[in-house]
């Protein structure tokens, strides 16, 4: 299967190549007398490019759009290292680093449970029809070319836009899924034939669905969290439900099950995507802070994870910063400073039972802080 993966792979990268020669031939041979040769070549490149992040806009705009349609909320898209987001109640925007191998990613957020499997195949079918709308239309601009006189601006941008509307579509089509860095094809075809993987997408989803509707953690259906088809140990879904799991042992006060789900984590984070890893490294270190309270493993995961807890300041991050200076450095000033922060945010959090959660953990916190700082 991976040979075939790779293979088809070559074959749209040679034909992208092939796609782009003709583009740059066949415009030298239209308007060489306007522009010189280097000149030329620069604008057909330079409308490439620009299409490309058109394509990928397009792409994530039909996730989005076809989203909202099918009862999902927008959190985030990124296109390039361009990330648009919601953050306390608000949309931001900043530069941020995406994983290898992907030009952009949408996030959405469903609001109910219910029908999810259909409304997120919906979702995922949007980006790849929006990428076929964008390949037929610049497949429209090249056939239009033969047959009328097209101004060298609008060949440079939709001609241009061939090779790239071409490579975006196919590369999307084509079935890659387990990886963290799935296309719209890998996951549409997994949903269809219901493999483990993708079915384990739809029990994740409707966790946040749950927490969406005002579900706390521990109030959800726990079949979504212990009945999910069997994963190898390093598939993404395992991992990113197994910190669910976590959240599911805390909001219920099981400790010890609690500890098990985070070491058992900790044992796993090589296999974590890069685009997990801060989150789910930050919820260990919560739990050795404020369960295990093992200094010398929560210092020297602090070390690896300060820029992430002090930069995002978050409501998770400014909650676990809290954890840290309480029960690591003993900082009772420190740690209300940032369990103040951890609440303001707690107020703004759109999501009621991630919300009922913190505040369930923040009070925990401030029981802990406020009888000293009485005396």
């Amino acid at each position: 299967m991976r040979f075939l993966e790779n293979f088809a792979r070559t074959l749209v990268v040679l034909a992208c190549i092939a796609l782009a020669g003709g583009v740059v031939y066949f415009g030298y041979h239209s308007y060489w007398r306007l522009y010189d040769s280097a000149v030329l070549v620069v604008l057909l490149v330079l409308g490439g490019l620009l299409s490309g992040v058109v394509a990928c806009i397009l792409h994530e705009l039909g996730h989005i759009l076809f989203g909202c349609a099918n009862g999902f909320k927008f959190n985030s898209v990124h296109i390039g290292f361009v990330k648009l987001y919601r953050k306390d109640g608000r949309l931001r925007l900043t530069v941020r680093e995406l994983p290898e191998g992907l030009a952009g990613a949408a996030e959405m957020i469903p609001k109910r449970s219910d029908g999810l499997y259909a409304r997120y195949l919906r979702m995922v079918f949007g980006g790849l029809f929006f990428s076929f709308l964008f390949l037929a239309g610049a497949v429209t601009a090249a056939v239009l070319y033969f047959y009328v006189r097209m101004p060298f601006a609008a060949y440079a941008l939709c001609c241009a836009a061939l090779p790239y509307a071409f490579y975006y579509f196919f590369n999307n089509l084509i079935p890659r899924a387990g990886s963290g860095t799935d296309t719209d094809g890998g996951v549409l075809f997994g949903l269809l034939k219901k493999d483990a993987y993708c079915m384990s997408a739809v029990n994740i989803l409707a966790i946040e669905g749950y927490l969406y509707q005002g579900y706390a953690p521990g109030e959800i259906e726990p079949d979504l969290y212990f009945g999910a088809p069997q994963l190898p140990e390093d598939d993404v879904n395992f991992l990113i439900l197994l910190d669910y799991r976590l959240m599911y042992h805390i909001d219920r006060g099981e400790v010890d099950k609690a500890l098990a789900v985070s070491d058992r984590l900790a044992g796993l984070l090589e296999y974590v995507p890069k685009i997990y890893l801060n989150q789910i490294s930050a919820d260990i270190l919560f739990c050795e802070c404020s369960m295990k309270e093992d200094k010398a493993k929560a210092r020297a995961m602090y070390e690896r994870l300060k820029h992430f807890l002090r930069g995002e300041k978050s409501l998770q991050t400014c909650r676990i910063l809290a954890a840290y200076e309480l029960y690591v450095n003993g900082d009772r000033m420190a740690a209300l400073h940032e369990l103040s922060a951890a609440e303001q945010k707690a107020d703004a959090c759109q999501v009621v039972g991630v919300r009922r959660y913190e505040r369930l953990l923040l009070s925990c916190i401030r029981d802990d802080i406020i009888p000293e700082h009485a005396l």
